[in-house]
Formats: C-alpha cells, sequence, structure tokens
C-alpha cells in the first residue's frame, strides 16, 4: 500500500470511465490525500481516493473518491463515488465499467455503465441519472474522427456527436433534429487558445441568417 499527498487535483486517480491511473507495481492499493482550505469561505475540505489494480491490471482496475468538508450547516461527507472495471475474454465486448455515484449535497444518484469492444475503437455507455438517463455509442472511424450518437431514455430524443481532433485543436459538433445544430472550433495557440462557437436552428428562423456565432479567447498564465 502506497500513500501519496497532494493538493488540489481531485481527478488524478480517476482516468475516464472506470480506469485508475495509478502508480507502484503491478498489485496493491494506491492511497491519494489531498487537503485543501478555502480563504473566502473559511473552508477546509479533503478529498481521498483508492484505487487498484487486480492481478496488474489483467482482472480489472477499481477505484473509490469521497470528498469531505466542514462548511457551516452543511453535511461533512459531500460526494462519493465508485468504479470497478473488469475485463472480458470475448472478441466484441473486451471490458465492461461500473461507476455508481452519490452526491450528498443535491441528494441525486447516478450510475455509469460502459462496455468497450476489445479493439478500443466503439464503446456502449448507459448513463442512469435522474434528470434525463441517456444510452449512447460511441466509434471512432479513425484516430481523428469519432462519432456518437445519443438517445434519451426519458423521451426517445436522439442527438448525434461528432468530434474531429486536430494537430491544434478539436471540432465538436452536435446536432439536434429537432433543435439546432452547435459546432466548438477550439484552436490552441501559444499562450492560450481561441474557441469559436457556432449554433444554427433548424427550426422557426430564416435559414443561416439565424445562425449564432461567437468567438472568444482564453488565455493560460
Amino acid at each position: 500500500m502506497k500513500f501519496n499527498f497532494f493538493g488540489g487535483n481531485t481527478n488524478r486517480l480517476v482516468d475516464g470511465a472506470g480506469d485508475v491511473g495509478v502508480g507502484g507495481g503491478s498489485a496493491g492499493v494506491d492511497v491519494d490525500v489531498s487537503p485543501s482550505y478555502g480563504v473566502r469561505k473559511d473552508e477546509l475540505g479533503m478529498v481521498v481516493r483508492v484505487g487498484g489494480r487486480g492481478d496488474g491490471g489483467r482482472r480489472g482496475t477499481w477505484f473509490g473518491l469521497a470528498k469531505f468538508a466542514n462548511r457551516r450547516g452543511g453535511k461533512v461527507l459531500q460526494f462519493v463515488r465508485g468504479s470497478y472495471k473488469f475485463n472480458l475474454p470475448f472478441s466484441t465486448v473486451g471490458s465492461l465499467a461500473i461507476t455508481p455515484t452519490y452526491d450528498r449535497q443535491r441528494d441525486l444518484t447516478s450510475c455509469h455503465v460502459v462496455g468497450k469492444s476489445a479493439s478500443g475503437r466503439t464503446a456502449a455507455m448507459l448513463d442512469l441519472n435522474w434528470d434525463n438517463p441517456t444510452l449512447s455509442v460511441l466509434h471512432a472511424l479513425d484516430e481523428r474522427n469519432t462519432i456518437s450518437p445519443e438517445i434519451s431514455l426519458n423521451n426517445a430524443k436522439i442527438m448525434y456527436n461528432w468530434d474531429v481532433a486536430l494537430n491544434s485543436g478539436s471540432i465538436k459538433t452536435r446536432v439536434d433534429p429537432t433543435s439546432a445544430i452547435e459546432v466548438v472550433w477550439t484552436d490552441q495557440t501559444e499562450g492560450g487558445k481561441w474557441v469559436t462557437d457556432f449554433r444554427l436552428p433548424l427550426t422557426g428562423g430564416p435559414g443561416p441568417l439565424a445562425g449564432d456565432i461567437r468567438v472568444r479567447r482564453q488565455f493560460a498564465f
């Protein structure tokens, strides 16, 4: 067992849906404790993460995360998440990850179930939450292009997503056939990045003239 003490990064051990980015040997448990102090709110906080790999990762990986705070009038335990990802000996489905979450501040529970193909190019994700449970399928066409149709389990509404990885950024397109087409182009540059947002309504507007374009600059110091 190894203990690490860090500050700030609450996602250090969490990589994607159930993956654990832990160091150390081929087995065992890693524990990461991140204390913090908010000057403005005079609040002490702590994030505890644990993660491990069974049989060097061949059997699967698991992690747990809990957030604590001494907020006045609030609850000490604020957030809990756990996950277990296990490998499967099939050519069509290579792994399955289950990630339940409980947000005690908002009294909300959710659960993600992700199945990935053995090639790693296709994944099916079931997002079970109270607001809008969805089922989506992600498929990597090549190294740059990924498509992911998504259907709402509440009203059967279908959304289409297309992500393109560029050498200096990305283009993310989201299509709602009943509403609009939204495109976000991110261009990484020295000292920050440019972000261009484009939205084209598909209903109730005078064609392309109803489109909305916004350009913003984000600086990195």
